[in-house]
């Protein structure tokens, strides 16, 4: 993904954010982390200042997303039960917002049908390259770090500069706009991973 790259840059700076939660079960943040994920969507969908609210709540869900897993690093409680925990937790609170962002007055069902296929074979794509024995696929232009990071960005702009514009006789929202990027860049991310597995495995 595009952000992979600042992957052990963003390693370092959670240092100082995870060292004062010690003494907390990781699990219990991935837990957080999925509830303000479904309350951001919730906010989302509500709208008008709650919009503005759900800005945080998804910084938060962000944050302890990305805490969770450095979390139980640092007290040698990282497994494969809580890595499933996290795949399965990710997933979750990428629907939960999407949902939020689908059925709100803001965005066309038919477009967040689309952006949520883009989203989620993205992911499956990548994992599932570790489940035949590759490395996780992180490549590709939109990764679960860029997602968030676009989300953060679009639900300002909805919120202070609510325009649309008209492309054929169809009114666009910034927010379709941002769930047509993710229908397109989605499931180039999702052939891309796929052809790198493909590639990968050879003849076996």
């Amino acid at each position: 993904m595009v952000l992979d790259s600042y992957r052990s840059l963003a390693d370092r700076l959670l240092l100082p954010l995870t060292r004062p939660l010690m003494k907390v079960n990781p699990n219990f943040i991935s837990v957080m982390s999925l509830v303000l994920a479904g309350i951001t969507g919730l906010l989302f969908y509500i709208g008008g200042l709650y919009m503005l609210i759900s800005f945080f709540t998804l910084l938060l869900s962000a944050a302890f997303d990305a805490i969770d897993g450095k979390l139980a690093r640092l007290k040698n409680m990282a497994s494969r039960r809580g890595d499933l925990v996290d795949h399965v937790f990710d997933r979750y609170s990428d629907v939960f917002i999407l949902l939020g962002f689908i059925f709100s007055k803001y965005a066309q069902l038919s477009i967040g049908v689309a952006a949520i296929i883009g989203v989620m074979l993205t992911s499956y794509m990548g994992t599932q390259a570790q489940a035949l024995g590759l490395k996780r696929n992180y490549s590709g232009i939109l990764g679960r770090a860029d997602r968030l990071v676009f989300m953060l960005v679009f639900i300002m702009i909805q919120f202070f500069i609510p325009f649309s514009f008209t492309s054929h006789g169809i009114l666009i929202t910034p927010i379709e706009v941002l769930l047509i990027w993710f229908a397109i860049a989605g499931n180039v991310t999702a052939v891309k991973r796929f052809a790198d597995s493909y590639r990968e495995l050879g003849s076996s």
